[in-house]
């Protein structure tokens, strides 16, 4: 079972064992808008205790953060090695298993986390076995074996929708994105990546290839949890303009998917959004 859990930017499942999934939290980032000359009160405070009623409202078993924790790079700012450390203690009291994929803006996230935190390379990692959930940051290739997954989540693009008022004001808006794959598309990407170039039926080659099935499986793209961070407005982009090797080769067809409002609300697939901007 999926659930997005209205109105916030985090996905939980459940299956053999409850987990809460949420992605992008740039921890860090007011330091870098302080050295533009733009002063706000840190954030990471209120962005943990939102989590953390997230965490003791649902109880999970598991806890799968999907990169991007820290904000600064290459440089890791004094911020963020004094409140990450703080911020994973916070959540190990509330929750017994926390794993990190790491995202484009981690480097040296592994001396910043406690210990019994588990991070991941960035090209993701399987979870379940009934159910089998692939968690993946977004901007390197997965493994893979990933694709064997009956669902697909990725952060990294901070989805967004771009809405116009009566009065002209745009407003952007934090979305989640999800929708089908294509099984056969999926592998041809991963095979042309692996440079082998398919022949005859995708599907049949990939199994052979890399000894895992590929199905249709579902997507789900994550919205930030940061609300403070800009986003990448899907009416807006092209499709090969979303982050991210997999979805630039065009093997995720994004124009179908389903856009939903972080309250909820269904806004239409891609296609039609983008026929509306």
């Amino acid at each position: 079972m999926i659930r997005l859990l209205t109105p916030w930017p985090a996905l939980l499942v459940e299956g053999e064992e409850r987990m809460l999934l949420a992605s992008d939290f740039h921890l860090g980032l007011e330091y870098e808008l302080a050295k533009m000359g733009i002063n706000i009160p840190y954030q990471t405070d209120r962005i943990l205790g939102e989590l953390l009623a997230l965490v003791r409202e649902h109880r999970p078993d598991r806890l799968v953060l999907l990169g991007d924790i820290k904000h600064g790079v290459p440089i890791t700012s004094f911020q963020e090695r004094r409140e990450i450390p703080q911020f994973f203690t916070a959540l190990q009291e509330e929750v017994d298993v926390i794993d990190v994929v790491r995202g484009n803006h981690d480097g040296n996230l592994q001396n910043l986390v406690p210990e019994g935190v588990s991070i991941h390379p960035s090209r993701g990692f399987m979870l379940g076995e009934k159910f089998r959930v692939a968690a993946m940051h977004g901007h390197a290739w997965p493994y893979p074996r990933l694709m064997a997954a009956d669902l697909l989540v990725m952060g990294h693009n901070h989805p967004t929708v771009l809405l116009k008022t009566p009065l002209g004001i745009r407003v952007s808006q934090r979305v989640w994105v999800k929708g089908r794959c294509s099984g056969a598309r999926l592998a041809s990407a991963l095979l042309q990546q692996a440079g082998v170039e398919p022949e005859g039926d995708p599907l049949e080659l990939f199994e052979a290839q890399f000894k895992a099935r590929i199905d249709d499986p579902q997507m789900v793209m994550m919205p930030a949890f940061n609300d403070l961070l800009g986003g990448l407005p899907v009416n807006a982009e092209a499709p090969k303009s979303l982050l991210g090797p997999l979805l630039r080769t065009g093997a995720v067809p994004i124009d179908g998917f389903e856009v939903y409002l972080l309250d909820g609300t269904f806004l239409g697939d891609v296609r039609f959004l983008r026929t509306l901007a």
